[in-house]
């Protein structure tokens, strides 16, 4: 017991873990404490206030964060060390998103975010299944190719979290090359599509040119700026699969189930269309209040002054040569949108916007947010794995 309050010990968290749970920022906890909804202690030596755990976790089943969707699912709360967001900023592992940007490779910045060394190897994916990934749509291409991996790996199934976390860049790099059309053929084709990085590789992939440095260097903000975001539809689908204890490729495909809706990882697409030549966007976006209440790429619950991630997207694209026109585009629609509805651009319109100057098609925002999320979605299994199995359960309204 504590002897200060007679309390277990190790249920009292910290204000940064407390605010995280519940998805409010510091000083809203500060002002539960003052109104009485919440206790908190300050002990010698210790930086923070201290919560009461349950207390916390009472709070964040029965709440939502406002403006978040609804209805909210009664799970219990669920913390993660992967991704945070803290007083409207971005964190992976506790680093700020614009530090891990500057690590210089998409690599190291994955490799940061799953706590493993960076792995530049490829799985074996000659699994004799005979299937021309390039006649399938281009977003369809990643989960087919994953389960082709699956199919060529006997320990496909395997939940050791250090494994895991070893094979998790491999296994996205693997499916990558098979998209690329590395199947199959020559050992010397496979080791060329092994040399570009990452980044490069993804570009490849897109129908992108991988040898051009700026298409890269742009391409490769986005990707660190898209790895992880907390607990999010796709993570959380994941999660449920690895609590059942499936394995990687199971769990990255549920994964890409969620992301598929035009609401998660297919958001881009609508963001994308707002941006072409051509068009009026004026007509776009009435059409789109009309019908949807909101324009595709604009505003974030959990992000209402803006969202960080699309700044230092914009920031790295306007870097790149050739991007003034479409520059006077994208502020042209976020003053009409602005001025409309209030709401600030997020980081599917960054990525509407990347595209865009690359040259790719609308459906590559789709790609990018598969391969990008892949590795804040291994990171969040293999925590999974470390929990109690099957504890993703609905509460029944009736029980």
């Amino acid at each position: 017991m504590d002897g200060t309050s007679g309390t277990p010990l190790g249920t009292w968290i910290t204000t940064t873990e407390a605010a995280q749970r519940l998805g409010v920022k510091r000083a809203t906890l500060y002002a539960y404490v003052s109104r009485g909804l919440l206790r908190s202690e300050r002990r010698p030596g210790q930086q923070e206030s201290l919560f009461d755990r349950t207390q916390i976790d009472i709070m964040a089943s029965a709440t939502r964060p406002p403006g978040g969707p609804q209805p909210v699912l009664r799970f219990r709360s669920v913390a993660t060390a992967v991704s945070s967001q803290v007083d409207g900023e971005l964190f992976y592992r506790g680093r700020p998103l614009g530090d891990v940007v500057a690590l210089g490779s998409l690599e190291e910045a994955a490799a940061l975010v799953m706590g493993a060394p960076v792995s530049r190897a490829i799985p074996d994916a000659r699994s004799g299944v005979d299937i021309r990934l390039s006649a399938l749509p281009l977003e369809r291409r990643m989960p087919v190719a994953l389960q082709l991996l699956a199919a060529a790996d006997p320990f496909a199934s395997d939940t050791d979290p250090e494994r895991v976390r070893a094979a998790a860049l491999p296994t996205l790099r693997g499916a990558l090359t098979l998209v690329a059309g590395g199947g199959g053929g020559s050992a010397r084709a496979r080791r060329e599509l092994a040399r570009p990085d990452l980044t490069a590789l993804v570009l490849q992939v897109l129908g992108g040119s991988p040898s051009a440095p700026g298409d890269v260097a742009v391409l490769r903000v986005l990707l660190v700026a898209l790895l992880d975001h907390g607990l999010t539809a796709s993570t959380v689908a994941a999660r449920v699969a690895a609590s059942t204890r499936a394995g990687l490729h199971d769990c990255l495909s549920a994964a890409y189930a969620a992301m598929a809706g035009p609401l998660h990882g297919a958001a881009p697409v609508s963001a994308h269309a707002l941006l072409a030549d051509g068009v009026d966007p004026a007509v776009l976006v009435a059409r789109s209040l009309r019908e949807r209440g909101g324009v595709a790429g604009f505003g974030h619950f959990l992000y209402p002054g803006g969202d960080p991630r699309a700044d230092v997207v914009l920031e790295a694209l306007w870097r790149r040569r050739g991007t003034t026109r479409l520059r006077r585009r994208v502020e042209g629609l976020v003053t009409l949108v602005g001025e409309r509805t209030g709401a600030l651009p997020n980081i599917d319109l960054a990525s509407a916007a990347v595209l865009q100057a690359l040259g790719l098609p609308a459906e590559s925002g789709e790609v990018v947010f598969q391969v990008a999320r892949s590795v804040g979605v291994a990171a969040h299994v293999v925590e999974e794995y470390a929990e109690e199995p099957l504890r993703w359960r609905g509460r029944d309204p009736q029980g």
